[in-house]
């Protein structure tokens, strides 16, 4: 090849690799696997050389933690803060289900990874060694499920949310999301993938339904999306139950209900109907990363004796964050800790009954009135800021 050919060749394969590695900016991050909203994981905490990596429920711990730097060459490494390690294609495999585990860093071919942009603030990542991009393994959505390589196919189980540990920007520019933060920040980061028409209420006895970020619009068989009362849920958790990466769309209806504890993960409610959620029966609840607008009454109802954590919530519009029952006296303990709140009419929380607890930690607000409306036995707060 002549000399004049090789030189443009060469400049449009630098070109691209300038791209390349201008899609995530150097840092400390989460990895969070799109399709089951679990964290990269080094297995066990582990130090040792071979560790597996699987994926786990986000803990904030450094085993989930990543280092994340650009070689300069349109290739990354990626490794693991509690080791100083490095994200290693197992024994040099070239083959689709090929292992990934720690190893002592080398440098080596099987420790690069290309990271591509692949829409909606996800990334795929792919080991230079193989050209292979790193797979939630069998489509789990549990908690040690393996992470492996495997042909590419652009599904979601193929594509990772880098999320800065401080809760930065991520230098993508791609994603348009109600909250690009996700998981590990506050609110959503659900964009929809597709609509769903909801003619009846959908229950989740047990076990977990995961919505892949599709829009659930109810039918007005369910209710309006207004103030009366008696409509009815789009989704009914029952047993422990637990629902996520779901949006609730124009019509809310009556949003969620919960019976005998479960646990919401990842929701968006684009137009909070009667109300977001309602604790129906007692048992202990868990709600983490929502984000809900525009509901005249209450954001969370509850019903019955429980036992309320609310973690990385995003609110906006509502008459009150949280209402027990009107009239009652049995207990209920509220925790609320690194939320957004803002215009909130009358307050963050209210009851009736002298019995409950409620505290709110972390959080900021913004036009949301008195922290604390009733008998509460104890109601406090710590660590807020306005915005």
């Amino acid at each position: 090849m002549k000399p004049s050919v090789i030189v443009p060749l060469l400049a449009a394969v630098l070109s691209t690799q300038t791209i390349t590695a201008m899609a995530i900016d150097n840092g400390r991050y989460a990895i969070i696997s799109r399709h089951s909203g679990l964290a990269l994981d080094v297995d066990g905490n582990s130090t040792a050389d071979g560790a597996n990596v699987v994926q786990w429920e986000y803990t904030g711990d450094e085993n989930q933690q990543f280092n994340v730097t650009n070689l300069g060459n349109g290739y990354y490494t990626i490794r693991p803060v509690h080791s100083d390690k490095s994200l290693d294609v197992w024994e040099w495999s070239t083959e689709p289900g090929g292992e990934i585990r720690q190893w002592q860093f080398s440098g080596g071919y099987n420790q690069q990874w290309a990271i591509d942009n692949a829409g909606n603030g996800y990334h795929t990542i792919s080991s230079r060694h193989s050209g292979l991009p790193l797979d939630v393994w069998t489509w789990s959505t549990a908690n040690g499920g393996d992470i492996r390589q495997w042909s590419s196919t652009g599904a979601v189980n193929q594509q990772w949310r880098f999320q800065p540990v401080d809760g930065g920007d991520d230098g993508d520019d791609g994603g348009s999301g109600s909250n690009p933060g996700g998981p590990v920040g506050k609110g959503s980061s659900c964009e929809s993938t597709g609509s769903r028409f909801v003619p009846e209420t959908i229950v989740v006895n047990g076990g977990t339904f995961d919505g892949q970020c599709q829009t659930f619009n109810a039918s007005s068989a369910l209710g309006d999306g207004g103030q009366s009362e008696g409509q009815d849920p789009v989704f009914r958790l029952e047993n422990g139950a637990t629902l996520k990466n779901v949006i609730i769309g124009q019509n809310g209806a009556d949003g969620i209900h919960v019976y005998n504890g479960g646990t919401l993960e990842n929701i968006l409610w684009m137009d909070v109907g009667e109300d977001a959620m309602t604790v129906k029966s007692e048992g202990n609840v868990t709600v983490r990363n929502i984000e809900g607008y525009n509901g005249s009454d209450k954001f969370l109802q509850v019903n019955a004796s429980t036992n309320l954590t609310v973690s990385n919530c995003v609110v906006d519009n509502m008459g009150k964050f949280l209402r027990q029952n009107g009239g009652t006296g049995f207990e209920i303990n509220v925790t609320v800790d690194n939320c957004d709140i803002s215009n909130m009419s009358e307050g963050i929380f209210r009851t009736d009954s002298y019995s409950s607890t409620a505290h709110i930690s972390n959080s900021r607000l913004r036009n949301a009135g008195r922290v604390c409306i009733g008998n509460w036995a104890s109601c406090t707060s710590s660590g807020l800021s306005n915005f």
